[in-house]
């Protein structure tokens, strides 16, 4: 039963996206009306847009302990900065026609992949997502000279799963060694967990700013300097983003994607934040096991980052507890975002072994820094009385 001083609603789907936050949008306001330069105009509102997107760069570099600012190249979006990754690394030299990825991969790298009939090989994980190490050791050597890239989440975005970064160390190593790039999405990473990625080995990686509280349609790809004599253009036409992505830059966008990192770096560094965010998952997840004995979630034993929570309430199907309990004002999700179209079971969850209906009684409830505690009070009290009224449709103990 719902408290009668409970909140109107729980937003616990920050995973697929987070609200933006108010020093970001009051960062992002002047760009569109009172400096509305363009920032490959000569002027001076067009060199104020110009220093903007300088300093926006600045900020998102230190945000993954980039070598160089000018090794950030902005996009529209993380999809669009792992697809460009992908074409980037086949189009860098002749013979190379072969990647390497892992079976609970975003969409972005799945389909990225599959729609230019890349040969691939796809590197399983065991029941809590960890990646097989030796079997990716062991493609590496097997596509040797073929092998044009290696690309791999680093933090799933359906389970908060963090593989270990002396793991992803060491596969890069092994793919520089027969002189493959490697390209890490750590969408799901930035701003949750530190981040260094010249220590992880990468050459590129793709991140967003609508995950740590910035703008929708803003991504970035990271790309170390000296990886590429000249990186391909994605769209011809202009001389934006090093002539790599042609069209007038977002300012504002990029404003708020900036403001968004450094205050990601900022809540990183402040003591308790990160732990304030795992006590609010743990006391959810204790509580939920508390009023039901049957229920799993995932990658519990292994790391995860603080704000991620997949539980598998066996017997029910998600999308019809996701549908009630949005009618309470609580706003969770069955897996990703992007692939929530799809009405099938969770393709990471299947991964790790789940059957198909095992995979289709998930729930994914994710947390941020804006996350209250009456928000989780509010899940307590609700989602179990959920569960016990599907169960008891589908003819199961309660």
């Amino acid at each position: 039963m719902v408290p009668p001083d409970a909140p109107s609603g729980a937003y616990l789907d920050n995973n697929a996206t987070t609200a933006v936050a108010e020093e970001v949008l009051a960062a992002m306001l002047p760009w569109f009306r009172e400096r509305p330069g363009n920032p490959s105009s000569l002027h001076g509102l067009g060199e104020e847009a110009f220093a903007a997107l300088s300093k926006a760069r600045g900020q998102v570099a230190r945000l993954v302990n980039a070598g160089q600012v000018r090794e950030i190249t902005f996009t529209g979006s993380a999809t669009e900065a792992t697809n460009m990754a992908i074409a980037a690394a086949l189009g860098k030299s002749t013979g190379r026609t072969h990647a390497i990825t892992s079976t609970t991969e975003h969409a972005a790298t799945l389909e990225g992949l599959a729609c230019r009939a890349i040969p691939t090989t796809s590197i399983g994980v065991d029941a809590s997502g960890t990646i097989d190490h030796a079997a990716a050791l062991a493609a590496i050597r097997e596509t040797g000279p073929r092998l044009a890239l290696v690309t791999l989440l680093f933090v799933n975005n359906e389970t908060g799963r963090i593989q270990d970064p002396a793991t992803l160390r060491a596969i890069a190593d092994a793919a520089h060694e027969v002189g493959a790039l490697v390209h890490f999405d750590i969408v799901q990473a930035a701003g949750k967990i530190p981040l260094d990625l010249p220590a992880l080995g990468a050459d590129m990686a793709s991140l967003s700013a609508h995950k740590l509280h910035g703008p929708k349609g803003v991504g970035a790809l990271w790309i170390k300097s000296g990886t590429f004599e000249s990186f391909p253009r994605l769209i011809a036409g202009g001389p934006q983003e090093r002539e790599r992505r042609a069209g007038t830059e977002n300012v504002p966008g990029i404003v708020g994607f900036g403001q968004a990192a450094e205050r990601a770096q900022q809540h990183l560094a402040a003591p308790g934040a990160v732990q304030r965010i795992a006590a609010m998952r743990d006391r959810l997840e204790s509580a939920l096991a508390s009023e039901l004995s049957d229920l799993t979630v995932a990658s519990a034993a292994a790391l995860r980052v603080a704000s991620t929570s997949c539980v598998e309430f066996h017997g029910i199907d998600g999308e019809a507890a996701l549908l009630m309990l949005s009618q309470y004002g609580i706003q969770v999700s069955t897996g990703s975002a992007c692939g929530s179209s799809h009405h099938g079971p969770s393709h990471v969850l299947a991964a790790m072994g789940r059957t198909d209906a095992e995979a289709s009684s998930s729930l994914r409830m994710s947390l941020s820094a804006e996350t209250t505690e009456p928000e989780i009070d509010l899940v307590i009290a609700t989602l179990p009385g959920v569960i016990r009224t599907l169960r008891s449709l589908a003819g199961l103990p309660t």
